[in-house]
């Protein structure tokens, strides 16, 4: 322990990243590794407007711990600047140990100003890491609660509802009526992540075209938008393994979901296929305009299930009610070490496909 190097990672180090992170999965029930597709800052780059990722190394260069700690602009009642922690692993040959520890005093040393707090998402189902990270044990920092989280990873399915409110492919004359949208949108929700749509295809928006956007409109007005991302190049997800009570239900689950046209899980080692919906608004937050873009997003012949997110208290989460597929909980939390943390309020915002 007393060898390893704790320092910021760079360009050359990706491939050594992108092996821990696939090596050491998240979740309890259900594991899951992370592919970053041969490119591991691809990723981190969707994830933050400055992007910031942390290594420990071995001598031999080998990697045993990461963590991202990169700032993107939000709305607080204004725009400001704010880290967002993410990517943690720590090798299992080394999760007894004090790494964890370290790597927090180098956070308030070297990272955090005086008096700083981030945000971050930790999934229920990671039961032992949540336990671990709001201990306060060994110098960690406050965890404090910051709201519920829900994201459903749903299956093509026949939706109703949403009547009167027409969907189609959005188109490059719909750009600024979008941006307008989006923008009210996020000013209604605290942390809601600033993101220009003259970006797209950027290295904020990797792979994802204005034509990958759906549009509802009412009365031939642009009154809902939702991206449908398929980013399968640089973030896919993969199942690492089950735990022992999944093992034995995993077949009864997929039995079921065959007769139902539910979501079926894959093997061990198998990759969960899937679009993540991103920027999703809707005017004057009607759920009805968000049940009309879910019936076209999930009635497309042989589509991918949609990972859609957002927090619990949502008043668009109504829009769900009802459709087949997996729920995962997770929690929101500000961290840090002193002083208080950014004044918030409910709906908060945590794009699913920027985790």
């Amino acid at each position: 322990m007393a060898g390893l190097i704790l320092r910021r990672a760079v360009a050359a180090d990706g491939p050594a990243l992108e092996e821990l992170v696939s090596a050491a999965p998240m979740g309890g029930a259900i594991r899951i590794g992370v592919c970053r597709g041969g490119d591991f800052f691809a990723g981190v780059r969707v994830q933050a407007d400055e992007p910031e990722v942390w290594g420990a190394f071995e001598e031999g260069g080998r990697v045993v711990g990461v963590f991202s700690a990169g700032r993107r602009r939000v709305w607080l009642e204004r725009e400001q600047s704010v880290r967002v922690l993410g990517d943690l692993r720590i090798h299992p040959e080394y999760r007894r140990g004090t790494l964890l520890a370290r790597g927090f005093r180098l956070l308030r040393e070297q990272v955090f100003a005086p008096g700083e707090w981030a945000q971050t998402l930790v999934l229920e189902s990671n039961r032992q890491a949540l336990k671990l990270l709001t201990s306060g044990r060994g110098g960690l920092p406050e965890y404090r609660a910051a709201g519920s989280y829900s994201s459903w990873l749903l299956p093509g399915q026949r939706v109703s509802g949403g009547n009167g409110i027409d969907v189609e492919r959005a188109t490059q004359k719909d750009t600024p009526f979008m941006e307008n949208l989006l923008g009210a949108a996020a000013r209604r929700r605290s942390f809601s992540h600033l993101v220009d749509l003259r970006g797209l295809g950027g290295a904020a928006w990797p792979d994802l075209g204005i034509e990958d956007f759906l549009v509802a409109r009412r009365g031939g007005e642009v009154v809902g938008m939702m991206g449908l991302w398929d980013q399968s190049r640089f973030h896919e997800w993969r199942v690492a393994g089950y735990g022992r009570a999944m093992v034995l239900v995993r077949p009864f689950w997929n039995g079921w979901a065959g007769l139902t046209g539910g979501l079926a899980l894959p093997p061990a080692g198998g990759r969960l296929t899937m679009r993540k919906a991103t920027a999703v608004a809707c005017g004057g937050d009607d759920p009805a305009i968000l049940r009309a873009l879910l019936r076209r997003a999930l009635g497309e012949v042989d589509c991918a299930p949609l990972l859609l997110g957002m927090s619990a208290r949502d008043p668009l989460a109504a829009a769900v009610t009802g459709l087949r597929g997996r729920l995962e909980r997770g929690r929101h939390f500000l961290v840090g070490w002193e002083g208080k943390p950014p004044e918030w309020r409910e709906p908060f915002a945590f794009d699913a496909a920027r985790i």
